[in-house]
């Protein structure tokens, strides 16, 4: 929660002549809300359907819509999920967890987002008596929060300008990066597209070695990704790409996400043993590249990791924002958050005993 000064006060008085902003729920109707979502060319895979079909298959998650009007005008649209743990309803727009980078809402007129995202809380508290909220908007800046009732999560990510020709992008990536890239086409490298459900096994058993050199484990299955690929891949929002050797091998596997304009990393993969030959550097330029020829202009490298600069990916700002009704909620949120960590290195260390 923001603390108070002149500013959040000024934030304040400016909310309060907004007109009143409420939120309208609508029963959810996939093919419904699939044409709704046409109208907004700034939607992204996260707010479709077929993304919340996975939520509802991997997290037992409701999907909750609404219309947003202020002065009894519409003003855009919001999209969420409901979830009860132990008996308690939460509305994750998205949950942490969910793998699902933004949600939120979706606006075709200038309104106040501070204002909007307060009139969410009205919306999850009333009906149907939400006990939290979570809420992460790619537009939504933790200055449009000022003297917010939120409190605010920092978090960054890297970005890659894709609105440019390819050589310039290429050419904003590491001398070494590009070389490197270069080097794993000559060496007779391949990028293929896949669509097949063996795909979720090649790439989480690379996943798993990946989080064993850090001694820990994946925060999710296998099934999560074949459940991923059956209920986005046909959507055409979703891209699944091997790296094979020249005689056949799969030495790296990547998951991305895209629509409209932008296209975020779900995940990447490789095994340690063939990192010499570069996979890691050819599948991040693929999958930049593809996304690129489909019409997007954004690629979202998926969150933090100093290694992602090398790639031309700008680090930018990505807060999130939480809100519990009970304040003996938010110490249980963080609780939570400790102990999955503690469970995840102690599943870990277990991992290494066991193959020792």
């Amino acid at each position: 929660m923001v603390s108070g000064s002149a500013r959040p006060d000024a934030r304040r008085r400016i909310r309060a002549s907004e007109p009143d902003i409420v939120l309208h729920p609508l029963p959810y109707r996939a093919d419904e809300w699939g044409r709704i979502l046409t109208g907004y060319p700034d939607a992204e895979a996260y707010h479709s359907p077929e993304w919340l079909s996975y939520l509802a298959a991997t997290q037992g998650a409701e999907p909750r819509v609404a219309e947003i009007r202020a002065a009894d005008r519409s003003v855009g649209h919001f999209v969420g999920a409901m979830v009860n743990r132990f008996g308690l309803k939460i509305l994750g727009s998205p949950m942490p967890g969910w793998a699902t980078q933004h949600m939120g809402f979706l606006l075709h007129a200038a309104v106040d987002k501070g204002a909007v995202a307060e009139a969410v809380l009205r919306f999850a508290f009333r009906d149907p008596r939400c006990v939290h909220v979570e809420l992460s908007n790619r537009s939504l800046t933790a200055e449009d929060m000022l003297g917010s009732s939120y409190v605010t999560d920092p978090g960054a990510t890297y970005l890659v300008d894709l609105d440019a020709p390819e050589e310039t992008i290429l050419a904003r990536m590491n001398a070494r990066t590009r070389t490197y890239v270069r080097r794993a086409a000559r060496n007779g490298l391949t990028v293929e597209i896949a669509t097949d459900l063996g795909f979720a096994d090649e790439y989480h058993a690379q996943l798993r070695e990946v989080f064993a050199r850090q001694g820990l484990v994946p925060t999710y299955g296998v099934e999560r990704v074949r459940h991923l690929i059956e209920q986005v891949g046909p959507s055409d929002q979703l891209l699944l790409l091997r790296v094979r050797d020249p005689d056949g091998a799969t030495l790296a596997t990547g998951v991305s996400v895209g629509r409209n304009e932008t296209a975020v990393n779900w995940g990447t993969a490789c095994f340690r043993a063939s990192a010499s030959l570069h996979p890691n550097e050819l599948l991040w330029w693929e999958m930049m590249r593809i996304w690129r020829s489909r019409g997007v202009t954004r690629f979202d490298m998926g969150g933090r990791g100093e290694y992602k600069a090398k790639y031309g990916g700008v680090l930018t700002t990505a807060p999130t924002f939480h809100r519990s009704r009970f304040g003996f909620l938010e110490h249980a949120r963080n609780g939570a958050r400790r102990l999955v960590r503690a469970r995840q290195e102690s599943a870990g260390r277990r991992g290494r005993t066991g193959s020792e």
